[in-house]
């Protein structure tokens, strides 16, 4: 570890945030230890820990920018790389995530970074459904670009949500440890003057190292010193977190759900059953006479 580095334990947060009276909205915020609970769950191998990590950090802008608070955003990512499907959910700002193979990794490129692109694939698809409560929820596509997330999230943006959009994301990982994580997000309003858009283009290279960025400065300096003379004014921040609502009360409506063939037959060759929940590993055990009373409840 670069003994320069500094390791804080700042706390995890989205600033939300507009330039030149609302002609540009900014999402910045800190992920890292999202990422380190993501990490305690899943025991991904590093390249793994920097895609999941972006993911969540994505999907917690999303999140973040549905207005209501029982409102959820799913976000997949398929791609035709060894680590498979990623699908991260939020619920405004606590987010949680399953992978498909999160042991899977590749060599570092040869500028030394790790291989997200390859890791996740540089063909496939990136998928986003927003659940409003309304009767059919939201659902936009987009093909992944590179693989590396952050583009692939721009071009969701700027294709299936009309948004022209600057997306960065970063997690920094040593010897399998999430170091610092975060990202930002920067959308041109209608109406952006041209002035502002150039100023934001000459400012994107201080996204670059984002996750380094994050690390050891408190978001509101970070973005005043990025955003500098463009008026900007911070309108809210809030908590981001890994949380998983997975219940026992879920775990028997999938059993549920299963309908009684498949009950009955978990109780005469199984004598009980066992579910592990995907995004948390919580393992939920039920007895032989726990699925009878379900299938008791799935007869009514």
């Amino acid at each position: 570890m670069n003994e320069n580095f500094n390791v804080l334990n700042l706390p995890d947060e989205m600033l939300h945030i507009t330039l030149m009276d609302g002609q540009a909205k900014v999402l910045l915020c800190r992920t890292t230890a999202m990422a380190r609970k993501a990490a305690e769950i899943h025991v991904p191998s590093p390249t793994a820990l920097a895609a999941m990590s972006r993911t969540m950090t994505a999907t917690a802008m999303l999140g973040v920018m549905m207005k209501d608070e029982n409102a959820s955003v799913t976000v997949t990512v398929a791609g035709d790389g060894p680590l498979g499907k990623m699908t991260a959910v939020a619920h405004g700002g606590k987010v949680k995530i399953s992978v498909s193979h999160p042991e899977a990794d590749l060599p570092l490129k040869q500028d030394g970074h790790l291989d997200v692109g390859g890791l996740v694939g540089h063909n496939g698809r990136l998928t986003v459904i927003k659940d409003l409560g309304l009767k059919e929820p939201y659902i936009g596509q987009s093909q992944l670009v590179s693989g590396e997330l952050g583009e692939d999230f721009a071009r969701y943006f700027t294709v299936s949500e009309q948004q022209p959009s600057l997306v960065a994301l970063g997690c920094l990982v040593h010897e399998g440890y999430c170091l610092s994580a975060g990202g930002v997000l920067v959308q041109a309003m209608p109406g952006c003057s041209e002035a502002l858009l150039e100023q934001l283009e000459f400012r994107s290279v201080f996204f670059s190292a984002i996750s380094r960025e994050v690390a050891d400065v408190a978001l509101e300096d970070l973005a005043t010193a990025w955003f500098d003379g463009l008026e900007m004014k911070l309108l809210s921040r809030e908590a981001v977190a890994y949380q998983c609502d997975c219940s026992r009360e879920k775990m028997e409506k999938a059993l549920i759900a299963l309908g009684r063939k498949d009950l009955t037959q978990l109780i005469e060759e199984d004598g009980g059953a066992e579910l592990t929940c995907h995004f948390c590993r919580t393992a939920h055990r039920f007895s032989r006479e726990e699925l009878q009373n379900l299938l008791e409840r799935a007869s009514r």
